[in-house]
Parts: structure tokens; sequence; C-alpha cells
């Protein structure tokens, strides 16, 4: 994969109105920022094929990414594919330390409160309150 990626996946899981979110590594791109797990899509992968590896690279986990709920691009020209993902029964998260320092189930008020939260997030549950999408 490229230094910068053109498109990316995230994964969107929700359980009892509280969202999956991890604290970026020290050595990826955005340090310290919370934001939905996921990352670049490779050449020839699909959005949803990211979702699934992201997820298992990042927290160990198997997971059904269900749909494809927004998509948004940066402004650095980044294009963001948003899925809705469920995490399949019985697994652990298990971050991992290269990736993620910690995860946390957060309140949408919680997460945008977050000041390293990270800008793509931001506008994601903007764009939710503006009813762009629904989840």
């Amino acid at each position: 994969m490229s230094d910068s990626p053109k498109r990316a996946a995230v994964a969107v899981i929700i359980d009892e109105n509280r969202f999956l979110t991890i604290l970026r590594s020290q050595s990826v791109r955005a340090p310290g920022q919370i934001c939905f797990p996921g990352g670049g899509i490779e050449t020839s992968e699909s959005p949803e094929a990211a979702t699934v590896r992201e997820m298992r690279e990042e927290l160990g986990v198997r997971v059904n990414a269900q749909r494809e709920i927004w998509k948004s691009v940066s402004p650095r020209g980044l294009e963001i594919h948003w899925w809705k993902t469920v995490i399949e029964e019985g697994q652990t998260i298990t971050p991992n330390p290269n990736e993620v320092d910690s995860f946390s189930w957060l309140s949408a008020r919680e997460i945008v409160a977050c000041s390293n939260l990270l800008d793509s997030n931001r506008r994601f549950f903007e764009a939710l309150e503006n009813g762009e999408f629904s989840i």
C-alpha cells in the first residue's frame, strides 16, 4: 500500500447506542486521534473487504460489513466509505498495539466532545445529525 491511500474504509459499530472507537497509536498517520476503526483500501480491494480486513488487523475480530451507509471525501481528497458493521458473536476485541492504543464504547455526544477526534469522524456526526444518511 502506498503512503497516501486514495480510498479508505471505516467500520461503524454500534452496541446499545454506543459506538466502537479507537485511539490511534503513535506509529500511524494521525497519532493520538480518536476515530472509528478502519484504514486504506488496497488496490483491487472492495470497501467491504477492506472494512473486514482492517477490523481483523486493528482489533483482531471477525466482522460482517453489512452495508455502506455514507461516502465522503476529505479535504485531502481521500474517498471514505463508511460501513455499518457488526462484530461476529464470540469475538474478543484485542487491539494491535502497532495501530491502536486503546478502544472505547462511546455515545455520539461523548465522541463529538473529544478534542482529539479525527476531523472526518466529526464530519460523520455532523452529516448524521443533518439527516444526510441514517444508520
